[in-house]
């Protein structure tokens, strides 16, 4: 039974959270979207006895914790991407988690749920914790807009792949972002100790793709960020949930990122 305190943390619940909404002082919009922990009784309820829930990027909100103080505006999701994509197309609705917005597996390919979902409870999903994230980035740069003619969105995630880079660039094969802003980005992270590689195995998902093409002067790029690289330097099992922080490398590693960002900044000013 759920007892009081919880059902009014239920009821109280922001699926989104943003830093610096009102500061515009860099063109650059961060979207944190596959970090988030929040999976509410009803969909907890019918998961199968047991189920991992792995491939989480997590810990991102805390490891870039210095944006907010750099003045970046950061949008991120709270919600578990177990519970509803948001980095899926609002259609995108059969097939693994790959292709669907609701998964009815996990990233390792186990069946999640003891009772099947209905599309009321999908159609719940997009109103309770999709529309707020899309409709907090679709504000976020509006707002840029007002003020710049060009502006940028950067979505960060994080890997457990053993594919020997750190950083993962993805504008699509060149299709979201300048070659400029990608080669940037890309000697920053190797002056600052990281190895990057550009968009293989990851070009970029929904939202580098969809804001792109929905508005015209925002560039777009996905930042993925090894497991390795952050929270501890070894070889991540597939399907590790909670990987305990290696608390030095991790705020050594942070400071080497902060380098990158805050060069970054510079570079648009």
């Amino acid at each position: 039974m759920m007892r009081k305190g919880d059902l009014l943390m239920e009821q109280h619940f922001c699926p989104v959270t943003i830093k610096n909404d009102r500061n515009h002082e860099i063109p650059v919009i961060i979207s944190i979207p596959h970090s988030g922990l929040y999976v509410p009784d009803e969909v907890r309820n019918k998961l199968n006895e047991g189920i991992k829930l792995p491939n989480m990027d997590w810990y991102l909100p805390a490891f870039y914790a210095f944006l907010e103080e750099l003045g970046y505006t950061v949008v991120i999701n709270r919600v578990s991407r177990y519970v509803i994509d948001v980095n899926r197309g609002e259609n995108e609705r059969c097939g693994s988690y790959q292709t669907n917005l609701v998964y009815t597996t996990t990233t390792q390919g186990e069946e999640m749920y003891r009772i099947p979902l209905t599309a009321k409870e999908t159609e719940e999903r997009i109103k309770n914790y999709y529309a707020p994230y899309h409709n907090a980035l679709i504000g976020a740069i509006r707002e840029k807009l007002k003020r710049y003619t060009r502006i940028y969105l950067l979505d960060l995630h994080s890997f457990g792949l053993d594919c020997e880079a750190d950083i993962i660039l993805g504008n699509d094969f060149g299709k979201t972002c300048s070659n400029g802003i990608i080669s940037f980005l890309k000697d920053k992270f190797g002056e600052n100790g990281f190895l990057p590689v550009e968009n293989i195995p990851f070009s970029g998902a929904y939202i580098t793709k969809n804001y792109c093409r929905q508005f015209s002067c925002c560039e777009t790029v996905q930042i993925e960020l090894s497991y390795r690289a952050y929270i501890q330097n070894r070889v991540f099992e597939s399907g590790e949930e909670n990987p305990v922080i290696e608390q030095e490398y991790f705020k050594n590693q942070q400071k080497k990122m902060a380098a990158v960002y805050s060069s970054f900044r510079e570079y648009l000013r």
